[in-house]
């Protein structure tokens, strides 16, 4: 009996090594075809968040001379400062929005909204110095600086915050 269990035990782990070996390189063309679709995927998904950013970030936002004053200021008074670069604007319903990294910062960059005069928000942000955002369906307020109809900030935890909140206080209102 011991011998019939073994021969049928090697029969099984024969097949078994049978099946997996015949496929004539069929798996190969199977993982192939699954890289192919995978890479696809991905090349998909990365142009629909081009797509995505395409509407919520204008290009032309660092050519915004306002913004480019704000940069020269920060450089004319001693700090490191990267490149503007246009972010999503939509975030405090601006026109246009940049950030701009100071001191090497670059996780907790200054950034500057653009609002029309006339958005609803704006009024209520002067006075309370909370502006009303919108990201991913959520919405709340923010703590901002609001200097004529733009909003700057910086997150609290950066290290020159409230220096620089000064000087744009000083140096723009």
């Amino acid at each position: 009996m011991k011998k019939l269990f073994t021969l049928l035990m090697m029969l099984v782990l024969a097949m078994a090594l049978a099946a997996c070996s015949s496929d004539g390189g069929n798996a190969k063309a199977g993982e192939d075809k699954g890289k192919k679709s995978e890479e696809q995927a991905g090349k998909d998904e990365a142009a629909g968040e081009e797509e995505g950013i395409e509407g919520l970030v204008d290009p032309k936002s660092v050519e915004n001379e306002y913004f480019k004053s704000v940069h020269a200021l920060l450089k004319e008074e001693g700090y490191e400062v990267g490149e503007l670069i246009a972010e999503d604007h939509t975030f405090f319903d601006a026109k246009q929005a940049v950030s701009i990294e100071i001191d090497g910062e670059d996780m907790l960059p200054l950034q500057i909204f653009d609002l029309d005069k006339d958005n609803k928000h704006l009024a209520d942000a002067k006075k309370t110095g909370m502006g009303w955002a919108t990201f991913d369906g959520q919405e709340g307020e923010i703590p901002v600086l609001v200097i004529d109809h733009y909003y700057f900030f910086i997150n609290e935890g950066h290290p020159k915050q409230k220096e620089i909140y000064d000087l744009l206080e000083k140096k723009l209102k």
